[in-house]
């Protein structure tokens, strides 16, 4: 929620920088005094316009990184040749009016589309989805520096301090743009994830060619009218904002449980025993604690949210789940698990640790990935000193696991 209203508040203050009312120019009776200030505030529009262009594409960019660019390449090359109307950001920018850069990301926008259109090959190209957001995101930074003038003294001044820290107007671009890019590249690539775990034939190559579509119109819609494409992306933005933590979460969710077996089967990776720095973090937060593996509660267990990826240790009072965050303190749970049924199950996508106790008032199930089978064991021996365990297999017939013994 705290991240939620910094970003809101960093987007309103760029909002209302940009779009505050200017003073109309001076009659030609005014004395030289106040030419000179009316000039300073002609200035000071021409930058708020041009800061309009610069933040303005930032929709089709986040959409389709290698795509929204090509477009606005193609745009800056149209634009200098007199096809489609001036705009000095892309007039004024040699890295976009460039056949070769144009050429390079439309090669790029192509093979990173291709994969996606089939449910067999979008599996790697989902892996690689966020290096392409990553590489957009550097390639339209480098965009922005080099369209700006190096003796642009007004780009340079400080105009946000923070304490110790201090930010220049292109700062403020840039950090605008990559807020911007982040937040709505994160939920049209949770929408991918569903549409390639969805049974729908096609769906895959639908949900690609919409998205270049979309990206497609804003890019032209930029190329007449920046304005009214900032307002656009402004609609966009916010509506992603609104749903962007909840999208995180089950990104992660899915990133983990679908595409983990797959990466590790790609590079081979079978070992995943907790890291030593994974093990020093839980002990500084859990008394004796050690911790076991990554898992996701089915549901809402106190502050932690239902599908928010935990760490599962191991302490001296009980089982705890252990939610890391990047700025703010962990979230730490205790389980209740007095007189304890532990059930892990491996099933076909995910499996799962299943836990009934008196203390709890509807059993908890907490999901794991499937690149933890080979573990199984190691993780009941774990959860041993907590209740009872039983481990068995979704493979498994109603005959054979009532057979199965009790892992004791």
């Amino acid at each position: 929620m705290r991240k939620t209203f910094l970003t809101v508040s960093l987007l309103i203050l760029l909002v209302c920088y940009l779009g505050s009312d200017s003073e109309v120019l001076a009659e030609n009776d005014l004395n030289r005094d106040v030419l000179s200030a009316d000039t300073a505030k002609a200035e000071q529009i021409t930058k708020k316009i041009s800061s309009i262009e610069v933040l303005a594409p930032l929709a089709p960019v986040a959409l389709s990184p290698f795509f929204g660019i090509t477009c606005l390449s193609g745009t800056s090359i149209l634009c200098n040749r007199g096809i489609l109307p001036q705009n000095d950001f892309l007039m004024g920018s040699d890295a976009l009016n460039n056949f070769l850069v144009f050429a390079v990301f439309l090669v790029l926008a192509v093979a990173t589309s291709i994969p996606k259109m089939t449910a067999v090959s979008k599996g790697f190209a989902q892996i690689t989805d966020r290096l392409e957001t990553y590489a957009g995101i550097i390639s339209y930074l480098v965009i922005i520096y080099l369209a700006s003038p190096s003796d642009d003294s007004t780009a340079q001044q400080v105009v946000f301090q923070a304490g110790i820290f201090s930010f220049t107007w292109n700062t403020l671009l840039m950090m605008a743009a990559v807020i911007n890019i982040i937040v709505i590249n994160t939920v049209k690539y949770f929408f991918e994830l569903l549409v390639w775990i969805s049974p729908i034939p096609s769906l895959d190559a639908a949900f690609e060619a919409a998205n270049k579509v979309l990206a497609a119109i804003l890019a032209t819609v930029y190329a007449f009218n920046p304005f009214l494409a900032m307002i656009l992306n402004i609609i966009v933005f916010l509506i992603c904002l609104s749903i962007f933590n909840w999208a995180k979460r089950h990104v992660k969710y899915f990133r983990t449980i679908y595409l983990g077996p797959i990466i590790a089967k790609l590079f081979g990776k079978t070992d995943f025993s907790p890291s030593l720095h994974m093990k020093n973090k839980i002990a500084s937060l859990v008394e004796q604690g050690v911790p076991i593996i990554n898992v996701f509660p089915s549901r809402k267990i106190h502050k932690i949210k239902k599908k928010e990826l935990c760490c599962l240790a191991a302490g001296k009072d009980g089982l705890f789940l252990v939610k890391f965050r990047t700025i703010f303190q962990p979230k730490i749970k205790r389980i209740e698990m007095a007189d304890a049924q532990i059930e892990i199950r491996t099933g076909l996508f995910w499996n799962t640790i299943d836990i009934i106790s008196q203390e709890m008032k509807k059993p908890l199930t907490l999901i794991f990935s499937r690149v933890y089978n080979q573990q199984i064991e190691n993780i009941a021996d774990s959860l041993k000193p907590f209740g009872k365990v039983l481990a068995e297999s979704a493979a498994d017939t109603q005959d054979d696991i009532a057979a199965r013994p009790e892992i004791a």
